[in-house]
């Protein structure tokens, strides 16, 4: 079952005429893909993917450029998604005749959709998308409109105006980077972006080799959080590069093993120097208590 015939029902609450040549002409024309008469505004044709950040809201913006008026009571318009995840065409918010009925909504936006009912005699169809979720990435949208004069004859008609694709993200976490100076290895994590990252490895000779990263998806937000291990040696700089491909954002921490293992060196030197200096401490007082109560007992023997 295509999007028209699911929707069919809903439009037959709104349409004054259910029957006769008017209303066949008009579900006639609703099938159609043309437009008569109304052109839509190049400015609001998305050409790039419009970057939304996860959790936030974003406008899809549509307006309309056309010699008739727009008419709210006699306006129809609803806008549709296709997502990546699903077969069949959605709908995201829909307006009959002026009135907003969003019960052929799909569930994933209820109460997350708004249009500006206030603005759209003046042809503003643009479409709110409340708290963007991971389930809206590189979903397409686009309105339908339809709307007919005093006689129910189509002034006005288009199926796919304001055609934009929407590419959800957030930011990474800055890379924490620790190191293991008993197997010589450095491990970098981050957490809490999307979409899925590149991680990279470098140090003063240009890429490492790691491991296999390991890459889990919170089941929760959607977000992902990423893990590397990678081999390292003495006196060597690393830097962990983590980059998120939607917001061509790169975040890196960098770290130096010979610094730490020179430190651990002076402190294992320094306690090996006090722990000394307390063994010759003792030995002397040692050597002080048995001379002293040895020069006692002579003198009491006198």
């Amino acid at each position: 079952m295509d999007l028209m015939e699911r929707l069919t029902p809903e439009m037959d609450k709104y349409t004054t005429v259910k029957e006769g040549p008017h209303w066949r002409d008009t579900m006639y024309l609703i099938q159609l893909s043309s437009n008569l008469g109304a052109v839509v505004d190049s400015s609001q044709m998305s050409g790039h993917p419009i970057i939304g950040i996860l959790g936030k809201s974003i406008m899809l913006p549509c307006s309309l450029n056309s010699s008739a008026p727009v008419v709210p009571a006699r306006l129809t318009l609803y806008w549709t998604a296709r997502l990546k995840y699903q077969k069949e065409e959605q709908v995201v918010h829909a307006l009959y005749n002026g009135e907003e009925n969003n019960d052929p909504q799909f569930p994933v936006y209820k109460n997350r959709t708004q249009i500006f009912k206030d603005q759209l005699s003046s042809g503003n169809f643009s479409l709110l998308l409340k708290n963007l979720r991971v389930e809206d990435d590189l979903a397409t949208f686009f309105l339908f409109y339809h709307q007919e004069d005093g006689d129910y004859k189509t002034l006005n008609q288009n199926k796919e105006m304001c055609l934009t694709t929407v590419k959800v993200a957030k930011s990474y976490h800055k890379p924490i980077v620790t190191v293991n100076y008993e197997e010589w290895k450095a491990e970098c994590t981050s957490q809490g972006g999307y979409p899925k990252p590149r991680l990279t490895w470098t140090n003063q000779n240009g890429l490492l080799d790691p491991e296999v990263p390991q890459i889990v998806q919170d089941a929760g937000s959607g977000t992902w959080n990423i893990s590397s291990t990678v081999n390292i040696t003495e006196n060597q700089t690393v830097t962990c590069a983590i980059f998120n491909p939607t917001l061509k954002e790169t975040l890196n921490t960098t770290r130096s093993t010979g610094g730490e293992q020179e430190g651990l060196s002076i402190g294992i030197k320094a306690g090996i120097g006090v722990l000394a200096v307390a063994v010759i401490g003792s030995a002397l007082v040692l050597f002080c208590w048995k001379k002293h109560a040895t020069e006692w007992r002579l003198i009491h023997r006198r």
